[in-house]
């Protein structure tokens, strides 16, 4: 069952990521069973832990259904990180210094390894959360971390990794390493660009799977066959 349970839990995980489903698609569980050729067991505990994810919900009575991140909530809080996350980093490189620096390198080489080991992603997401969130810690700038931090944990920003290539994820990863260049040399300029290319490399990925997935759900539509 354990088996199973994994195989729907990653595909299930992939296509709310994706923007497989729309959001508040009712997900039943008869039905996703017939689709894997496996019992409800371990359909009922992929969806169970897809809601412990916050990419779906339950509802007593009501069942499981695709948690409601619309291209809009998606749109809105990149483009609220690409306007505030750019400036925290330039704070933070220029008075993070040497604590910052090993901190980061330690974030990059945890990634690397990760990225090396081929399908160590949810390694790969922590490690990018802790690289955001530790940039934010040395900002010294309190307000700006508590409107920043919620954004870097959400559940569909954190998953989006799931969706990228092995190129992507080097890429994403070099970003990382320029960030860190910065706060080496203490360059808040530098620093601030850096992330803001980031930033905005990874909103067009995310938007480019998540465009691709829902064409390909469209192609599998009963009305397209």
């Amino acid at each position: 069952m354990g088996r199973g349970q994994d195989k729907a839990y990653d595909i299930l995980r992939q296509r709310l990521v994706g923007g497989h489903y729309l959001p508040g698609f009712h997900l039943r569980e008869e039905a996703l069973a017939l689709e894997f050729d496996v019992s409800r067991t371990p359909i009922r505990a992929a969806l169970k832990r897809l809601v412990e994810d916050g990419l779906a919900t339950a509802d007593a009575g009501q069942g499981v259904h695709v948690a409601t991140w619309s291209e809009a909530d998606i749109e809105e809080t990149f483009q609220i990180r690409i306007l505030l996350e750019p400036h925290a980093a330039e704070l933070a490189v220029q008075r993070g210094g040497d604590a910052l620096v090993a901190r980061l390198e330690a974030c990059n080489a945890k990634m690397e390894q990760a990225i090396a080991q081929h399908g160590a992603v949810a390694v790969i997401q922590e490690t990018n959360r802790d690289f955001h969130q530790t940039l934010l810690e040395f900002s010294g700038a309190p307000r700006l971390r508590a409107i920043l931090q919620p954004m870097i944990d959400m559940p569909i920003v954190i998953r989006s990794f799931f969706l990228y290539s092995p190129d992507e994820l080097t890429q994403s990863l070099n970003h990382h390493r320029d960030i860190t260049f910065a706060a080496r040399a203490r360059d808040g300029l530098l620093g601030m660009n850096a992330m803001q290319l980031h930033l905005r490399m990874s909103h067009a990925r995310v938007l480019r799977h998540r465009r691709d997935m829902s064409a390909g759900a469209r192609r599998q539509s009963p009305e397209n066959g």
